[in-house]
C-alpha cells in the first residue's frame, strides 16, 4: 500500500494527507480543492474559476457509469485527466512517464499505475482499491509540499515556474480495457486523449516474463523453469496485450482518432527525443527543446536486464502469437 493510511472506503487516501482530511477536503466540494492559494498550487484550468465555471457530472452522464460509482451529486469532473498512457506492460510508459513529468507544464498522477479502471469489474480482487470516482480524482492534486518541490525543481532546471497545462496518469494495463469501461472514460472526458505504446509482441512477452518472474522475484532467468515461462505466455491476459490491432480498436470506437497517438517501443530506442516531442505536441504542451532531460530521455528506464530473446522461446512465442506479430506490422507501418 505504499506505506499510505487507508480512506474511508478502504483505499489508498493521497499523498500526504490523513482519511479525515481527505474527506473533508474533497468529498462534496464543486472543484475539488482547497481554498488556499498554496493548496490550489497548479495554476492548470482545473484549478482556475469559480464554482460555476466548474462541470459538475450531468445526470446523464451518471446513468451511464455502471462500474465508476459517483457518491455526490457535487462532485465536478474538472480534475478528470486529460489524457491517459497505456500499455500493455513493457512497451515504453515507465520510460514516457518518467520524461513527461519534468516538463513545467505537465502533472502525472503519482504513483505510477494507478489502477482504477482495469479493476473497477474486479472488487474481490486483493488489490482493489476503490471504485469511487472522488477516490480517484484525489490523485490530480499536488500537496502542499510536492507543489513547492516542482517549483523549486522547475525554477532551479528551467528557469521558469512549473505552471501545469495538462493532468495525466499512466496505468499500462488500460491498454487492455473492455469496451464498456472504455466507454465510461469517454462519458466522462470525452475529449481525453490516449498516448497507446506498441511493441514487438515476442520482445514484449519476454521482457515482460522476465520481470514478473526473474527480476520481481529476486531470481537470475536461469532459475525460471521453462514451465514457468510458457505457462506465464499462456495467461489470457499475457494473450491480449498482445492483441494490439482488437486493444486499439477498442478504444478507437469510443475516442476519436485525431486524439489518440501511437507510440513505437521501436523510437524510443531510435529517436527518444523526436519522439519526446511529437508527444508534447499532441498533448499540446511546449515543445521547446529544453524541456528534454537527455540523460532521461536517452537513458533505460525500469530494466530488466539482457533483452535477446533465447532463441528456444523466441520459437515458441513466434508460433503463439503469429496474429499478433502480423496484426503488430499493420500497425507499425501505418503508425
Amino acid at each position: 500500500m505504499c506505506g499510505r493510511r487507508a480512506d474511508l472506503h478502504g483505499a489508498r487516501s493521497p499523498p500526504g494527507e490523513a482519511a479525515s482530511d481527505y474527506r473533508c477536503r474533497y468529498v462534496g466540494r464543486v472543484d475539488g480543492f482547497p481554498g488556499p492559494a498554496v493548496e490550489n498550487p497548479c495554476g492548470s484550468r482545473h484549478h482556475r474559476g469559480s464554482q460555476e465555471e466548474q462541470t459538475l457530472i450531468p445526470a446523464n452522464v451518471q446513468q451511464q457509469l455502471k462500474y465508476v460509482k459517483v457518491s455526490s451529486d457535487r462532485l465536478s469532473t474538472a480534475r478528470f485527466p486529460d489524457f491517459l498512457i497505456v500499455g500493455p506492460q513493457r512497451t515504453g510508459t515507465t520510460w514516457l512517464h518518467a520524461n513527461l513529468r519534468e516538463h513545467p507544464e505537465v502533472f502525472l498522477a503519482e504513483p505510477k499505475e494507478l489502477f482504477f479502471f482495469s479493476r473497477l469489474k474486479t472488487p474481490e480482487n486483493p488489490r482493489f482499491e476503490s471504485d469511487e470516482l472522488d477516490w480517484y480524482l484525489s490523485f490530480f492534486h499536488d500537496p502542499a509540499r510536492r507543489w513547492l518541490y516542482k517549483q523549486w525543481h522547475s525554477l532551479r532546471r528551467y528557469g521558469r515556474p512549473y505552471h501545469a497545462r495538462v493532468r495525466g496518469e499512466a496505468t499500462a494495463s488500460y491498454a487492455a480495457l473492455d469496451p464498456d469501461v472504455i466507454a465510461e472514460i469517454a462519458a466522462l472526458r470525452p475529449d481525453v486523449k490516449i498516448v497507446f505504446s506498441v511493441r514487438d509482441p515476442v520482445d514484449r512477452a519476454w521482457s515482460h516474463a522476465k520481470k514478473d518472474l526473474a527480476r520481481n522475484r529476486g531470481r537470475k532467468v536461469s532459475e525460471v523453469s521453462n514451465e514457468e515461462f510458457e505457462a506465464f505466455f499462456r495467461d489470457p491476459y499475457q494473450l491480449r496485450c498482445a492483441r494490439y490491432q482488437e486493444n486499439l480498436a477498442n478504444w478507437r470506437m469510443l475516442i476519436p482518432e485525431k486524439n489518440i497517438f501511437i507510440q513505437r517501443f521501436e523510437a524510443i530506442e531510435q529517436s527518444p527525443e523526436d519522439l519526446l516531442i511529437e508527444v508534447m505536441k499532441f498533448l499540446g504542451v511546449s515543445t521547446d527543446p529544453r524541456y528534454l532531460v537527455p540523460e532521461l530521455a536517452r537513458g533505460a528506464v525500469n530494466r530488466t536486464g539482457n533483452s535477446e530473446v533465447p532463441e528456444r522461446f523466441r520459437s515458441f512465442l513466434g508460433e503463439l502469437l503469429t496474429e499478433e506479430v502480423a496484426s503488430w506490422r499493420r500497425i507499425f507501418l501505418s503508425a
